[in-house]
């Protein structure tokens, strides 16, 4: 059974629609960050005109709503519990979506972690970018997730010189040449040409990365969406060992007001680490197990 510590979400733009979510059930829990759309116009009706609602924000909470109903049926069995849920996804979709699609890159997707424990197991599950990181009392650490490409010096380079064509203090998704770079980057989602993903897509969960582990001692467990990890992975302010220690001690929100500092005071010109967006939405559930 998983020990719910505390849960935290906070929007990368107080503007927006917040694309990340979270949830748990007695033995799950999970975090789960929308791909935020490159498309024209949304395909998912809003809710209501006082309360909009983007694809990617659908997605991940369709998502959630889903795995928090059927999670307990399917326990372990993470890869059916996926499949599940991204094959109600891609029905929910195809039935309220409001125009055809013009192109791959409109469909919408997310970046996922997904734990289970029960009997002194932990069962993982994970696309892109989100994840979790396990301390236990005396400090050893285990992570689960992936490097995603965004990251990789190439990139990095090819986001910095997109940027410096948007000018300093300009919108780089007014540019054509960034809308089509990330048309172009989410084409490729759920391809065996390109990368898996949480969408619409259950051909995904084959592709989808899970861990088994076997807990020998107590641990505390941060499940976390990119932009509340990018004070460890992206930006480098401190470890990862250091980002769980400071959620458990000091709380989530210390680090996401350590999160929007390097990013609106120590970083606002995006130099340091070149991001299309100055801040992110951040997520994170925090939670403790023991064997």
């Amino acid at each position: 059974m998983l020990q719910i510590l505390e849960t935290f979400s906070d929007p990368g733009n107080a503007a927006k629609p917040n694309e990340d979510t979270f949830g748990h059930t007695e033995n799950h829990a999970w975090v789960i960050d929308g791909a935020t759309g490159v498309a024209d116009s949304e395909l998912m009706p809003a809710l209501s005109d006082a309360h909009p609602i983007s694809d990617a924000k659908w997605l991940a909470e369709t998502a959630s709503t889903e795995l928090a109903a059927h999670a307990a049926e399917f326990g372990a069995d993470l890869p059916g519990l996926m499949r599940h849920v991204i094959e109600a996804l891609a029905q929910k979709f195809e039935a309220g979506r409001t125009r055809e699609l013009n192109g791959r890159y409109e469909l919408p997707s997310a970046a996922m972690v997904l734990a289970h424990c029960a009997g002194g197991t932990l069962t993982v599950a994970n696309f892109a970018d989100c994840r979790l990181v396990l301390l236990s009392d005396d400090g050893e650490m285990t992570q689960f997730g992936d490097k995603h490409s965004d990251r990789s010096p190439a990139s990095r380079a090819r986001t910095a010189a997109l940027l410096d064509k948007a000018g300093e203090g300009g919108d780089p998704f007014a540019l054509p040449e960034v809308m089509a770079y990330l048309r172009k980057q989410r084409s490729y989602q759920n391809r065996e040409d390109g990368y898996w993903i949480l969408g619409l897509d259950p051909a995904a969960v084959s592709h989808m990365r899970n861990w088994t582990m076997t807990l020998t001692k107590p641990v505390t467990g941060l499940l976390m969406s990119d932009g509340f990890a990018s004070l460890a992975y992206d930006y480098q302010q401190i470890t990862p060992a250091d980002l769980v220690t400071m959620a458990r001690d000091q709380g989530l929100e210390s680090v996401i007001r350590a999160v929007r500092k390097f990013e609106r005071e120590d970083d606002p010109l995006k130099k340091i680490y070149p991001r299309f967006k100055g801040s992110d939405d951040a997520t994170a559930l925090l939670f403790r197990v023991a064997p």
